[in-house]
């Protein structure tokens, strides 16, 4: 008979054996993690957690924080909100401004990514239909209303991000009836984004949106000859292939267009049986395996897209940019959120982080900094009414302190050989300051003992997970010390386990 031991199942250890291969090759780090901030009531001027989200997101430190004013306001988003006449046009920009410019203060030098995303509805067919009132805080959920637009040349919208952008960029700008606007704004931007989610409310398709990036690209180009320019940002509802395909050969732009990035969003939720409420959703007991499942289906869809990229345009860059997590009741005004979700998704956007790490992906944005109910209360860094930090950003510092771009990626093995074990993922780091560091995350409700080899009693291992407090300083990683190699994760751990 032949032996078939080695097929067979280990007897259950003790611990997960994390088994990090110091001696074996490695590779940089290339994955920038960041996060995004959005033109929303709770962080504006005078709003009660304005300065403490604003400290939070200096705090942060990142590099290529994303500004994004969405559709949702259009009141601040939108700067021109009606169609000029030969005598008048509607520029201002009183809404807006204070956004941008705590925005930019709050990035201290630092790089960052402009995303003014919104198009005004009257340059769509049938868009004059929208009713905006007065409050500037009012979600407008239909106000991406159209998807043909009343100038096919696209030269209407071309010309508006230019004076947008003109606007903060070079100064100011003159108007479609030649009046110069004066802002007195010269800031940088490392990138532009062109459109957020176009594929989603527009419905634009991958030849329109092409010709648009194109022709905004051009006009904005000027502006500031070292700004790139990031293309696509779709959506998470379906990521078409006809939009890599189309967009990523550059035998489809005009000469000269750059294609220096692209960009794509995920977010892991339960089955949306009611949007609005807890009743007829899935328990919070199954959210912990519908999160990582997708999350493993969202991988295979980053491979897939990774490898047109690479055969299409090798140089562009490749950013998934919203990453995140929400409940069932996405648009519960009152939500009800239970404490451990808050450590579940941290952990959840910490694994899908590390793992594109491995994957070579140049930029990782957890979304985002600022959601309040109403509008994804769950997908929050802070907390909306004081702006606090919660899990979600503890974790996303303790990575961005801990872990750094042009570190080495060293191979690592979590479970016996032959026996990958899923529950803990286990990455290990030789940081260009020559410490040793291992990324570990416990993908569990439960907590998991786990054995590093070659640790020693001096290693510390910080830790944001279920047990951790929301709130700082009370939020911020628990140090615990190790004895012989074993420690225990606790429950939803983002942990780096640092050895001495």
């Amino acid at each position: 008979m032949n032996d078939i031991s080695l097929l067979s199942p280990p007897v259950h250890a003790p611990a997960i054996p994390v088994l990090p291969l110091w001696s074996s090759d490695s590779r940089p780090v290339r994955t920038v993690l960041t996060t995004h901030l959005w033109t929303s009531p709770p962080v504006e001027r005078g709003a009660p957690g304005h300065d403490r989200a604003f400290a939070a997101l200096r705090d942060l430190r990142v590099d290529y924080a994303r500004f994004l004013p969405w559709f949702s306001n259009p009141l601040v988003s939108v700067p021109a909100l009606t169609a000029p006449t030969p005598t008048t046009t509607s520029w201002d920009f009183t809404s807006l401004d204070p956004f941008v410019e705590d925005f930019v203060d709050a990035a201290e030098g630092r790089p960052v990514t402009a995303n003014f995303a919104t198009i005004p509805h009257w340059m769509f067919v049938g868009g004059d239909d929208v009713e905006l009132g007065n409050d500037p805080d009012t979600i407008h959920w239909g106000y991406e209303i159209g998807t043909e637009f009343r100038d096919e040349s696209l030269a209407e919208v071309a010309d508006y991000f230019f004076r947008l952008a003109s606007w903060y960029i070079a100064g100011g700008f003159h108007d479609e009836n030649g009046v110069w606007h004066e802002s007195g704004h010269h800031y940088r931007f490392a990138y532009w984004e062109v459109l957020c989610e176009p594929d989603l409310n527009r419905q634009l398709s991958p030849e329109i949106y092409t010709r648009l990036y194109d022709a905004v690209v051009e006009r904005l180009r000027p502006l500031d000859p070292e700004m790139q320019f990031i293309g696509l940002s779709l959506s998470h509802v379906h990521h078409n292939p006809e939009y890599f395909w189309h967009f990523l050969d550059p035998a489809n732009h005009a000469p000269g267009i750059p294609l220096d990035a692209f960009s794509i969003h995920f977010y892991a939720s339960p089955d949306i049986v009611n949007p609005f409420g807890p009743d007829g959703n899935p328990p919070v007991s199954t959210w912990e395996t519908t999160f990582f499942a997708q999350g493993e289906g969202f991988l295979e869809q980053v491979r897939l897209i990774a490898s047109i990229a690479r055969r299409l345009s090798p140089g562009t860059k490749m950013l998934l940019n919203e990453i995140g997590t929400y409940p069932s009741d996405i648009m519960n005004p009152d939500p009800v959120i239970p404490h451990e979700y808050w450590a579940l998704s941290a952990s959840w956007h910490t694994y899908l982080w590390a793992r594109c790490l491995e994957l070579d992906i140049d930029l990782f944005g957890v979304a985002e900094f600022n959601g309040y109910p109403g509008m994804i209360p769950a997908v929050s860094l802070v907390d909306w009414e004081t702006g606090e930090p919660n899990a979600r950003y503890h974790a996303t510092k303790l990575m961005v302190d801990r872990i750094h771009p042009g570190d080495s990626l060293v191979p690592t093995t979590t479970g016996v050989p032959g026996y990958p074990d899923a529950r803990v993922h286990a990455q290990a780091v030789v940081g260009a300051d020559g410490r040793r560091r291992i990324i570990l995350v416990n993908k569990r409700s439960v907590s998991m003992n786990v054995e590093v080899g070659d640790c020693s009693r001096n290693s510390t291992l910080y830790s944001v997970d279920a047990s951790t407090p929301t709130g700082a300083p009370t939020g911020a990683p628990t140090a615990h010390t190790i004895e012989d190699g074993r420690l225990t994760l606790p429950a939803y751990a983002s942990a780096v386990l640092v050895l001495e």
